[in-house]
This record gives structure tokens, C-alpha cells and sequence, in this order.
């Protein structure tokens, strides 16, 4: 059960921030993937680092803008002063958070395909010795694999401000455990490029949910990406619970 006139509103209040970093990442991505000097780059800079980026900023400012900043602002007291339950109220958030976020996956999926199509790019792993080329259903199954980790910082902040009532705290704590993940995961990312001074960068991957996101396995035809999937898809599920079940219960300053 969802209220589609507070869908539209949230559609209306964060569609600005969804589109610029929509554009952002499908220019990025066709970009990348259409010239020849950038092609080798890929997946080390747009998968490696701009699909966790630039969602996870947007899931980092939308889940506070759901819950916790409508009743920092006292917003939420006229919705729930409608017949609109608590229940619908983080039915319908979560259900644009997610959708939007998928969508925003979704559109530059689509292009990268359209352009690997006409010029496929040929993956090279030094350390495994093996040369893959990129086909559809690879690039589908590394941005689902982007996707689910991306939505479980979503979900993560998402439980921060149905844990929160004032904005600054929801906000503070998942920005800055959002910025944490992305940069623990660059770190460890650097930590893989070879170079015995800087492998112990390697050890960050345990400490980022990003690590959930493995593109090479995908690519070198193993099994690893899938519990790492399965575990995003289980974090996102129960973060996202406990979000709401807090908010739901809770006392709110209506």
C-alpha cells in the first residue's frame, strides 16, 4: 500500500538532484565507452568508482529529505494529519528510493549496451591473465551488482532517518558513513593496482560496503559476485525494515 500523492511530492522534491546525477553518470558513461582513449578506463574509473559515487551522494541527500527532514520541518504532522497511516507514509518513501534509484541505474545501462553494441570493449586482468570481451548481459549484471550495493546505503541512511527526528543527525551520521564507504573503497581499489608499498590499502575492503559491488568477478566468469549480491540484497531488506519499523513506532514531535 502506497500514497500516490505523497509519491508525486517526493517525485517533486528530489527529481532536480535525481536528474543532474542521472546526466552526470550516463555523459560519464557514454564517454567512457565510446572513445577509444578512455575505453581502457572503464571499469576502473566509471565502474570502479562513479557508480558508487554519485548514487551514493544521492541516496545519502534523498533518504534524509524522506523521513527525517519532513519532521525536522514539522511537513510530516500534515501528512500523517491526513488518513494517510505511517505504514503508507514509509511504504511509498521506500518505494521511491528504490525505484528512482533503479531507474537512475537503469538509464545508463541501457546506453552503455547501445554503445558496446557497435564497439565492444575487450576486459584485461593483469594478475588473472585473462582477456574478456564485454558483452550485454555482463553490463547488466555489473550495474545490478552496483545497484543492490548502492541501495544498501540507501537502505542504511534510509534507517537513519526513520531513526532520527531532526535532520542534522540523520544527514550527519549517514553522510558521513556514506563518504566513509566510498573512500575506503577507492582506497582498497588502489590497494589492488599492484606495488608491495601499497597493498595494505587492500585490507579497507572489509571495512566499505562498496566491496559487496565485485565487477571483476562478474567479468572473469567466477561466483564470487553472488553472495556478495546476496548480502547487499539481505542488508538492504533489513535496513530498510528497521527504518521503518523505528519510524512507526516512535514518538514524533507532530
Amino acid at each position: 500500500m502506497f500514497s500516490l500523492p505523497l509519491l508525486k511530492q517526493s517525485i517533486k522534491a528530489n527529481w532536480v538532484l535525481w536528474a543532474a546525477l542521472t546526466a552526470v553518470m550516463s555523459l560519464l558513461c557514454v564517454q567512457f565507452s565510446a572513445m577509444k582513449m578512455t575505453q581502457g578506463m572503464m571499469f576502473e574509473i566509471y565502474y570502479g568508482m562513479m557508480v558508487v559515487i554519485l548514487p551514493g551522494v544521492y541516496v545519502m541527500v534523498t533518504a534524509n529529505k524522506l523521513l527525517a527532514s519532513q519532521v525536522d520541518r514539522g511537513s510530516m504532522a500534515y501528512v500523517l494529519s491526513t488518513p494517510t497511516r505511517r505504514g503508507t507514509v514509509v511504504a511509498t518513501q521506500i518505494l521511491y528510493l528504490i525505484g528512482s534509484l533503479l531507474l537512475m541505474f537503469a538509464i545508463p545501462t541501457a546506453l552503455h549496451a547501445a554503445v558496446n553494441a557497435g564497439s565492444p570493449i575487450t576486459y584485461a586482468d593483469a594478475a588473472a591473465h585473462v582477456t574478456h570481451v564485454v558483452t550485454a548481459g555482463d553490463i547488466v549484471l555489473v550495474n545490478l551488482s552496483a545497484f543492490v550495493a548502492c541501495a544498501l546505503m540507501g537502505g542504511i541512511c534510509f534507517m537513519l532517518s526513520g531513526i532520527f527526528n531532526l535532520s542534522k543527525y540523520a544527514i550527519g551520521v549517514g553522510g558521513a558513513l556514506v563518504m566513509f564507504f566510498i573512500l575506503a573503497g577507492m582506497l582498497a581499489m588502489f590497494g589492488t593496482m599492484g606495488g608491495s608499498s601499497i597493498t595494505f590499502l587492500k585490507s579497507f575492503q572489509y571495512l566499505t560496503v562498496t566491496s559487496l559491488f565485485d565487477y571483476k568477478s562478474i567479468l572473469l566468469s567466477t561466483t564470487v559476485w553472488l553472495p556478495k549480491l546476496a548480502a547487499a540484497a539481505v542488508g538492504t531488506v533489513a535496513t530498510l525494515g528497521i527504518g521503518s519499523a523505528v519510524f512507526c513506532k516512535k514518538d514524533l514531535p507532530l
